[in-house]
């Protein structure tokens, strides 16, 4: 692990890392499971920005994962430049991290529920609570990667609807959800039974509170993404009837 520089605050610390790739595994196609040779120490639910050195004007964002508790891992969807170089270089990355608030459940008994963009902090946080992991896609996963992380698999838009429905229904106390917006909104009002706790993982241009471009409106008034997050709990965001 190479920590070239350090920024810091009374509220903040991270570092610059040069970090290099130990193994890139297809999820589905165009999306990746990238592991590291050299680690980073951070808590659950917190992110990075990586540098696509020319590939783009900033850093993109990306939540850490670890594999079976050692290997520093993100997953990550080939969606412009960008992603496209994270995936496709032989350099060492460089990586800003840790970023964001810890993921601190009120228990034990939880379930996570990714998107295949977001499978490493997936296997991460299922591993580390003990809780059943679900993903949720459009498209099949590679079969190796869901019998070694004991991945639930729910296939398109009604399968997911139903998977909502049993959640809602099921002996857990909270749900935590990390994919797309309408993957989270959905997730929040389909399952007023429970807790749910979002991963906000949308655009964020500096990750560190500079630019306030990641400000989204909550119950308790505006909060950035970067520093206030990445997690919420659903119903701070979008109202929902609980039973």
């Amino acid at each position: 692990m190479v920590n070239l520089s350090t920024e810091s605050n009374s509220k903040k610390h991270y570092n610059v890392y040069h970090i290099a790739k130990k193994s890139i595994r297809e999820i589905t196609e165009n999306t990746y499971l990238i592991t590291f040779d050299e680690d980073i120490s951070f808590l659950p639910g917190q992110f990075c920005m990586i540098n696509v050195d020319g590939a783009g004007l900033t850093r993109k964002p990306f939540t850490l994962g670890r594999i079976n508790n050692r290997e520093l891992a993100i997953s990550i969807k080939i969606s412009g430049k960008g992603s496209d170089y994270i995936v496709k270089t032989d350099n060492k990355l460089n990586v800003l991290a840790p970023l964001g608030k810890s993921f601190l459940p009120q228990n034990q008994n939880g379930a996570i529920l990714v998107a295949p963009s977001c499978l490493a902090e997936g296997i991460h946080l299922s591993q580390h609570f003990n809780a059943p992991l679900f993903v949720a896609s459009k498209t099949e996963l590679n079969k190796e990667i869901i019998d070694e992380f004991q991945i639930n698999l729910t296939l398109g838009n009604d399968g997911y609807l139903r998977l909502l429905r049993d959640l809602n229904e099921a002996n857990f106390d909270w749900i935590f959800v990390s994919g797309s917006k309408v993957m989270e909104e959905l997730a929040v009002r389909n399952m007023p039974n429970k807790v749910v706790y979002v991963s906000l993982n949308e655009y964020m241009a500096c990750g560190i509170g500079a630019c306030k471009g990641c400000a989204v409106e909550t119950s308790h008034g505006i909060k950035h993404v970067c520093t206030d997050g990445p997690v919420f709990r659903g119903d701070e965001i979008w109202q929902v009837q609980r039973y």
